[in-house]
């Protein structure tokens, strides 16, 4: 058990430089006003170490305290994390405004089914009450991830490096937790150690992840309107009026044989 104590605690200060590495490359390449509520994720999540580790040292490392507190800054954490995913889908999806007011419909219906059903096949217990919304919240923004990558896949829209990379990141640590918290549940106090390493390995890799997709300066997504060239409507012109001729002459036949018909 001093073994895993002592490796927790490594891990946390290589978990907290590479957060630091992080912030840092997002203000050195200027990606921190492209993504500004990823930027702001990680910084609470870089101010969010420093400050369980002062209550841990007055408190102790068991204190009831100290868990309240961990537990309730951590629905902030997952809460920057959602809005950080839907800058990412709204920057990428966004340019095309009709997919995007179909997408964002889409991603908030879905998110209230998997959040009403991951309550209501949890355990409905007070030990286990901010472990199951943690979940919850976890499989919602997976499912979320899910449906953007297949919107992206159905309309044929391409994915930059980096945005591709930065959504995988986050749909990885969030199945991971997913997971997690499942076992967490089953062997809640036996697990618990060994849960929070495997939680620090799993956000040392995504940010791995996320330290290598903002390492080039990114460019800002423009909306533009896409405009026909010049003499496209002269020879789109005709066409169009003769399929609407066509389409008249079908109606015209169709009301009048129905009318008859009466």
């Amino acid at each position: 058990m001093g073994e895993i104590a002592s490796l927790e605690k490594f891990l946390w200060g290589v978990l907290v430089l590479f957060k630091a590495a992080l912030f840092i490359l997002l203000l050195y390449r200027k990606n921190s006003r492209i993504y500004p509520y990823f930027f702001a994720y990680v910084l609470f999540t870089l101010l969010h170490d420093p400050f369980l580790f002062a209550r841990y040292r007055i408190w102790g490392f068991n204190s009831p305290t100290v868990a309240n507190l961990a537990w309730s800054t951590q629905g902030l954490v997952i809460s920057a994390r959602a809005l950080a995913v839907a800058e990412i889908c709204r920057r990428v999806l966004g340019i095309y405004r009709g997919i995007w007011v179909l997408a964002w419909r889409t991603f908030l219906v879905t998110a209230g089914i998997v959040l009403l059903f991951s309550w209501a096949v949890a355990r409905h217990d007070w030990q286990t009450a901010i472990l199951n919304a943690d979940r919850g919240i976890e499989l919602t923004i997976a499912t979320v991830i899910c449906l953007f990558f297949l919107f992206a896949q159905q309309y044929e829209i391409a994915l930059r490096p980096t945005d591709r990379s930065l959504v995988i990141g986050f749909f990885l640590y969030s199945c991971f937790c997913v997971l997690d918290n499942t076992f967490l549940e089953v062997w809640l106090w036996r697990y618990q150690v060994l849960w929070n390493l495997l939680a620090t390995l799993a956000f040392i890799a995504t940010l791995l992840v996320w330290i290598s997709a903002v390492r080039e300066t990114q460019m800002e997504t423009v909306q533009r309107t896409a405009l026909l060239p010049s003499g496209a409507h002269a020879r789109l012109a005709p066409v169009i009026n003769d399929r609407l001729r066509v389409l008249n002459e079908h109606l015209h036949a169709f009301w009048n044989v129905k009318s008859k018909d009466d």
